[in-house]
């Protein structure tokens, strides 16, 4: 099974020299919006991965 993040995430510390503000907080903002598909693509996955599970289960109980 291949799980790898599907979107580049690299959380900025500080301002850059020369970098405004605006800029600074847009690179933040598109960071969380990178985790946050991130995160709903592993819990998707998780969800998937319990429904087969689950079907796996009631075949061995059967």
């Amino acid at each position: 099974m291949d799980m790898r993040a599907l979107y580049p995430v690299s959380l900025p510390t500080e301002r850059l020299e020369g970098e405004d503000e605006k800029t600074h907080y847009d690179v933040i903002k598109k960071n969380e919006s990178c985790l946050n598909m991130n995160f709903s693509l592993l819990a998707e996955k998780i969800y998937e991965l319990e429904i087969r599970l689950a079907i796996l289960e009631t075949a061995a109980d059967d």
